[in-house]
């Protein structure tokens, strides 16, 4: 086999690479080779990038990232790894060669945002189905077996106050299924419409018990599901009132990106509010310890980011900023 005819088979290996892109870098971290002839994900034509060293190809962050990962294959160490580019994540592998005695590498990106997207998704859904079951095979079976024993002394006894407990555990039974169903419940951004934060808060404010608490609004409109978003209010409402007593004030204000709603209550030591998301975390009042991870669940998914602070008054302030 001749030269040409070697050479004609390498080159016609690099050009139909497929489903990404094929490239050799030398130590320097210069593209001396590069296919297929048009890149996939850019359009870019190889020959205007073979030539050139990565930060010249590359935005200096994406650049900086490379850089490390690249020496390192030059001096003998494989890498494989992630990297964000143009809305895209890229999936690369590299391995060390010596061409003539000098250190090159080899490179090999392709386009994982799909696989990344949808394992992120199952990842997601699993955590929600492990938080449903953990609240069906524990949260509700203890206000279920209370609402059995007090029934069975009521029989007993006759004495209504039995009763009453039998009450309290099927109100927190309802409460559960409020969770429950806000936690299964799943949106998309395609369905989302312009919301009037005041009159989402007003309703949520209208379904559970404030006792005499007040609620304040400012009015805002964000872009959501409704539903979803009033869920949100509501577990937020519920555990000021459950934590700030019947006099509590609960605040509802928009910011330049987003909302926060804060109360006058006692406010969430510094310490906790790390945890008060985690799934099961509760400081007492009766809660379930999910309100909040469905809180931060919904925000995420209105691609809002959470995070917790004291009000003026020294209660919880939760603000709700898009995430850039």
């Amino acid at each position: 086999m001749n030269d040409v005819s070697l050479s004609n088979k390498h080159r016609s290996l690099v050009d139909n690479f497929p489903n990404g892109v094929l490239a050799l870098f030398d130590a320097n971290l210069y593209y001396r080779i590069v296919g297929p002839e048009t890149l996939p994900f850019s359009g870019q034509k190889a020959a205007d990038i073979a030539g050139k060293q990565i930060y010249d190809l590359f935005p200096e962050e994406t650049a900086a990232k490379l850089e490390p990962k690249l020496e390192a294959t030059i001096d003998g160490e494989p890498r494989s790894f992630d990297i964000e580019h143009e809305e895209l994540t890229h999936h690369i592998e590299t391995k060390s060669v010596s061409i003539g005695g000098e250190p090159y590498g080899v490179l090999v990106s392709q386009d994982v945002t799909d696989v990344r997207q949808n394992a992120e998704r199952i990842e997601q859904q699993n955590e929600r189905l492990d938080q449903f079951a953990s609240m069906v095979s524990h949260d509700l079976r203890n206000p279920l077996s209370i609402a059995y024993g007090e029934l069975e002394l009521y029989r007993e006894t006759m004495e209504e106050a039995h009763l009453d407990e039998v009450e309290n555990a099927l109100g927190r039974i309802e409460n559960l299924i409020v969770d429950l169903t806000a936690l299964a419940q799943n949106s998309t951004s395609d369905e989302y419409r312009p919301v009037s934060l005041t009159a989402v808060a007003e309703d949520a404010w209208e379904l559970i018990d404030t006792r005499t608490a007040s609620l304040e609004t400012n009015e805002n409109v964000i872009v959501g599901d409704q539903s979803q978003l009033q869920a949100l209010f509501e577990n937020l409402f519920r555990n000021a009132v459950g934590h700030g007593g019947e006099s509590v004030t609960v605040r509802v204000t928009p910011l330049d990106n987003g909302f926060y709603v804060e109360d006058t209550g006692d406010g969430i030591p510094p310490e906790k509010r790390d945890q008060i998301f985690e799934h099961g975390f509760t400081t007492g009042y009766g809660g379930s310890g999910v309100g909040l991870t469905i809180v931060k669940r919904i925000a995420s998914d209105h691609g809002l980011e959470v995070s917790v602070s004291e009000s003026p008054e020294g209660g919880a302030r939760f603000e709700f900023h898009a995430v850039q």
